[in-house]
């Protein structure tokens, strides 16, 4: 019994250092979803894929005006920040999304 009870909270332990890592994915979603071709994360060493014409947009500090349910949001095209919906609906996974946001929240 002992040894049950001491398999399940070091199970339930390393679930818990688990998650943070997961944010380590979230420069790798970023990039897969394309998120690159608008957007650069300086401070994460990525950069813009595609030349624009307007200004790169930096998200490296955006977790310090807005949480991951925000971006999350935005992402999804449910809300509006700054009086406009993101361009382009995120078309990953929920857990996809859920990573990227997380990590863009993160970002301060």
């Amino acid at each position: 019994m002992k040894n049950l009870i001491r398999n399940t909270l070091a199970a339930l332990a390393l679930s818990a250092l688990v998650a943070p890592a997961a944010l380590a994915d979230g420069p790798q979603v970023f990039q897969e979803q394309g998120c690159n071709k608008c957007h650069s994360v300086t401070a994460a060493g990525i950069s813009r894929a595609t030349p624009h014409d307007e200004e790169a947009k930096d998200l490296s500090k955006v977790g310090a005006t807005h949480d991951k349910k925000a971006i999350a949001l935005f992402l999804l095209k449910k809300t509006e920040i700054d009086g406009e919906k993101h361009k382009k609906q995120f078309q990953g996974t929920t857990e996809q999304l859920k990573t990227v946001a997380e990590w863009l929240g993160g970002l301060k």
